[in-house]
């Protein structure tokens, strides 16, 4: 009886030191992507704790971001313990808790819900082998730091879809407790895959050093994850070839080629948030639904700064590579071109505004002698689409310079 009383004790207190250590995290996690703290590159920090974001980076992208070590580490230490960062970490799962908890509350049960996740995760995977990862938007990290997207810019059509976007997962886990990290989530799902591999090498490496008779029932079925890759990578070959007929947007400096921008791109928000010109915006449609939510640039108000990078990086998964500073200029992002039938030059009127504002010299004015007209020429030499001539244009509603893609 007293035994059973200890063990009791000990099992409550391993409870409260895990419920403090996740309220905890969820405090820092809100604390790091509200920008409450210095330091451009920590808002990355978040989203890039997933290693299926990690992982999956590193396929599409065939190489190391700078943030996807941190996912890395995660996904060593989950070989370690299985759903480690789940249990202790995770600021997504604890508000999933609480809204399980809130349902259960209402009357709400637990139901069983068929293992999604799983599927989610290998879909992933085979896209990922061909550049073109198809549900890592659905991050539940990613997803969390689009939360915070109203909060900093405003509210706006792009902020509140990102924001509905973890509320939709929220109401998921009041209908349904306990079914969303459990079935679901395709980082819980990358964790038990993980975990099932370390298992499965333990395992072989048993066998080796002694006679087992007959592996573990509970292993994975390598044809069912065959049949998930290889699925991943079918579909992933459609939609990158249905997508090279789609005239790609302005994306951010360092973007990786269409369409498998769309894919490798988490949609967390970080770029947006941390552009201190708010020329990042949110794909509302334009580029397609496969680019919803996507950031694109926008040049009305202002423009590209050729002395920031900021938004390489926060990028958590290598959609957009990292830029230095001195190779800004060179970083080509579109084009500007000329429309004379708005421009004021056209019109016999004096302005100058796109040259003198022009960070990279590369608008000059060219006199015809046949129209006896000024007509302002893009060099496509200096020109990397900054968008200081489109932000600077007075002519309006329509602007008679504009940037677009290449």
């Amino acid at each position: 009886m007293k035994t059973d009383y200890l063990r009791l004790n000990r099992s409550q207190g391993r409870r409260r030191i895990r419920r403090l250590v996740r309220a905890v995290c969820l405090v820092a996690a809100v604390v790091v992507l509200w920008s409450v703290l210095p330091g451009v590159f920590i808002p990355g920090l978040v989203p890039a704790l997933s290693p299926f974001v990690a992982v999956t980076a590193i396929l599409a992208t065939r190489g190391f971001h700078v943030l996807t070590w941190l996912g890395l580490i995660v996904g060593l230490a989950v070989l370690v313990r299985r759903r480690l960062f789940c249990r202790w970490v995770c600021p997504a799962g604890v508000c999933m808790d609480g809204a399980g908890w809130l349902g259960h509350r209402l009357g709400r049960r637990t139901i069983r819900f068929p293992q999604i996740g799983s599927w989610i995760v290998l879909l992933t995977l085979g896209g990922a082998c061909l550049g073109y990862p198809l549900f890592l938007w659905l991050d539940p990290l990613a997803r969390f730091a689009g939360l915070f997207d109203p909060g900093v810019h405003g509210p706006g059509l792009g902020a509140a879809l990102s924001a509905a976007g973890f509320l939709a997962i929220l109401v998921f886990g009041l209908l349904w407790p306990s079914a969303w990290c459990g079935r679901v989530c395709p980082l819980g799902a990358f964790q038990d895959l993980l975990s099932i591999l370390s298992e499965s090498c333990r395992v072989l490496r048993r066998k080796r050093q002694r006679a087992v008779p007959q592996a573990s029932a509970e292993l994975p079925v390598p044809r069912r994850m065959l049949l998930g890759v290889v699925a991943g990578a079918v579909w992933a070959g459609a939609v990158r070839l249905l997508g090279r007929k789609r005239l790609s947007p302005l994306r951010p400096p360092g973007a990786v080629a269409e369409p498998a921008f769309s894919g490798v791109c988490t949609r967390c928000g970080n770029c947006v948030r941390a552009c201190p010109s708010s020329v990042i915006k949110r794909d509302l449609g334009e580029g397609g639904w496969a680019a919803l939510l996507t950031p694109v640039l926008n040049f009305r108000k202002d423009y590209c700064r050729e002395d920031c990078v900021r938004c390489t990086e926060v990028c958590p998964s290598g959609a957009l590579k990292r830029v230095p500073h001195v190779k800004k200029r060179i970083v080509r992002l579109g084009l500007a071109r000329v429309d004379m039938d708005v421009c004021l030059l056209g019109d016999d009127r004096e302005c100058s505004v796109c040259k003198s504002r022009c960070p990279y010299d590369a608008v000059r004015y060219v006199f015809s002698e046949a129209d006896y007209t000024v007509t302002p020429q893009i060099d496509p030499k200096h020109c990397n689409g900054c968008g200081a001539c489109e932000a600077a244009c007075p002519t309006s509603p329509h602007k008679a310079i504009v940037v677009v893609p290449v």
